[in-house]
């Protein structure tokens, strides 16, 4: 035997001493005791790696472990390092790991595990998409692929997130931002620059403050290429060329929840938000999509603990969002959340659109260029951004718009304006054209705005309670009778509907609880649902002095036929028409004011 391998066993040996533990050659696991050998285990492990993953909020700690027995080499293994101790993972080696029976023997081939672990490395891992500040680097852009601006950066997504993958650095700048650019003749410019300008705004994400609070929503009909275009849009973060691990509204809410917070200063795509044949699916789809556009919107996750009962942050999202769909969310606060684009048939050019999907890989090259010029335009971008978005606020608050719209438009417009300072820095256009551009941007965003408002004030609950109320009326299932005179020929509505309340000159009084009972099955008849609470609807109406109010009451008593009866008081005014005037209320004409046709 040479001097070396004499060295060698003479350090095993040192070794074993030190750790009171020994292995044969065939892997098999003893615990020293004097001059003896106990046997522990057929297997002899050590940790060869610790590895620690970071998302921004959660540090993460875990082993890779390897082993051998009878002569063959295990597989490594990962593990949680909070669950090591157990030795519940040796499953994952089958029933090729035995320890043998004994109370302590576990433990102590957990310790002989650590104590005879040597030369362990230790790697970081980065696992969300987005902006991240890197050690001597400063700030880098992590994808799949690695940093956007950094060295020896490693990051590590789930299997559905891995194609979520640009280059490391810009390649034929010019051609992918002139590749990016025919997304705008693809179909109208209505449709096509708000998603153009959307996914500039995504890499921006996190660097803006206050945060973008809105998401974007393609709806329109089956087949009008929907998915088709947000597989574009998402091509310019990765290699999307196919639905293949695109998220749906089959997923589950912790699973997009998720996503949303890995995703950061990127884009999640949610597809297919369509009709339902069974209401209880429509439910879950409309619960889903009202949660997550919310979630984007606030920025706000659902509180998590641990097993110990210690806050363990929020998965709030920190990218932006585009959904797809034939059908479109109701509710008028999560309206004034998103910024739909409707496509009908023919706005979108099939040509067009099959020429960009030859150039997808183009797309990702352009992002890469983007976030490049972003990197080294951080800070004035930081500081330039509040007094800029507070300028173009202000600017939009001077058309007839809802007031969450203008923000929109100031995230859209200072999104693309940034766009286009990159393209210009890089001579792609002309002066002229951006200009041009920018300002075509604007008046689009603008009449966005505007329609969105119209599709807001449609589902304006107030609104909604008139419209089905005076189609109840008009179609005789209910019946509100006179307050004073119980004839028959004084009744509106059907003589044989339910009675719903009374009236007079000036005012309905409606009774609440069949009020309620009939709005509710109305709209489960029609498989939707009222999406107030009858208390906050009735705040809604004293707010907006629909009813009269006592005492802050909103239900009040009011003496009717002999009796104190519990109402809503609705107030109307007073209108005309050619055979005299009358008293609307709710759009209910309840009774003539005058008449030029009587004394």
């Amino acid at each position: 035997m040479d001097s070396k391998a004499i060295d060698q066993l003479e350090e095993i040996e040192k070794t074993n001493k030190k750790t009171g533990y020994d292995s044969d050659k065939n892997g098999t696991l003893y615990r020293l005791k004097g001059v003896d050998k106990i046997k522990l285990a057929n297997f002899n492990a050590r940790i060869t790696e610790e590895i620690t993953e970071d998302d921004g909020v959660n540090i993460k700690h875990s082993y890779a472990i390897q082993g051998e027995t009878c002569g063959d080499t295990l597989p490594i293994v990962e593990i949680p390092a909070s669950k090591f101790a157990s030795l519940n993972w040796l499953h994952e080696w089958g029933n090729r790991a035995i320890i043998e029976p004994g109370q302590t023997n576990k433990d102590y081939v957990r310790h002989s595990i650590q104590v005879r672990s040597n030369g362990i490395t230790s790697k970081t891992f980065f696992t969300h998409t987005g902006w991240r500040k890197v050690n001597n680097q400063g700030w880098v852009y992590l994808t799949a692929n690695g940093a956007i601006g950094g060295n020896n950066v490693s990051v590590r997504f789930p299997r559905e997130l891995q194609r979520y993958n640009l280059p490391v650095q810009p390649e034929h700048e010019v051609k992918a931002i002139k590749a990016s650019l025919s997304f705008l003749d693809i179909g109208k410019r209505e449709i096509t620059l708000p998603l153009w300008s959307y996914i500039w705004l995504a890499p921006l994400t996190s660097l803006l403050d206050p945060m973008p609070n809105f998401s974007a929503y393609i709806q329109g009909e089956t087949g009008l290429w929907k998915t088709t275009l947000a597989l574009v849009l998402l091509a310019h973060f990765g290699l999307f060329s196919s639905v293949n691990n695109l998220s749906n509204f089959d997923d589950t809410v912790n699973a997009l929840e998720k996503r949303a917070f890995t995703l950061k200063d990127s884009l999640l795509v949610i597809d297919d938000y369509h009709p339902a044949h069974r209401r209880a699916d429509a439910q879950h789809k409309e619960a889903l999509a009202q949660r997550i556009i919310r979630a984007y919107s606030n920025r706000t996750g659902r509180g998590r603990l641990a097993s110990d009962t210690s806050d363990k942050g929020r998965y709030e999202p920190r990218g932006m969002l585009l959904i797809t769909g034939e059908e479109i969310v109701s509710l008028q606060s999560t309206l004034a959340r998103i910024m739909p684009i409707e496509i009908s048939q023919g706005d979108i050019s099939r040509e067009k659109l099959s020429e960009i999907q030859r150039s997808l890989n183009l797309l990702r090259s352009a992002m890469c260029s983007y976030i490049t010029w972003i990197r080294n335009h951080i800070q004035p971008i930081k500081e330039n951004f509040p007094g800029r978005f507070i300028q173009l606020r202000d600017k939009a608050f001077e058309k007839d718009t809802h007031k969450k719209l203008p923000e929109q438009i100031a995230f859209l417009q200072f999104a693309l304006d940034t766009a286009l300072s990159w393209i210009s820095d890089l001579g792609v256009l002309s002066e002229p054209k951006i200009f041009s551009l920018a300002n075509e941007g604007w008046d689009i965003f603008t009449n966005l705005a505007v329609k969105q408002k119209q599709r807001i004030e449609r589902e304006d609950p107030v609104g909604l309670f008139e419209s089905i109320l005076q189609t109840l009326v008009t179609q005789g299932k209910v019946r509100i009778e006179d307050k004073d005179d119980p004839g028959h020929e004084r009744v509106i509505g059907g003589l044989q509907g339910d009675l719903i309340g009374y009236y007079d000159d000036c005012c309905l009084y409606l009774l609440p609880p069949a009020l309620w009972q009939t709005l509710q099955r109305f709209c489960l008849a029609e498989g939707s649902h009222f999406p107030f609470s009858k208390n906050t609807f009735y705040r809604i109406l004293a707010k907006r002095n629909r009813i009269k109010v006592k005492d802050d009451r909103n239900v009040i008593p009011e003496w009717i036929r002999g009796k104190t009866q519990r109402v809503l008081k609705f107030t109307g005014q007073i209108k005309a028409h050619e055979h005299g005037t009358f008293m609307d209320i709710c759009g209910i004409e309840v009774r003539k004011v005058s008449d030029d046709s009587e004394a």
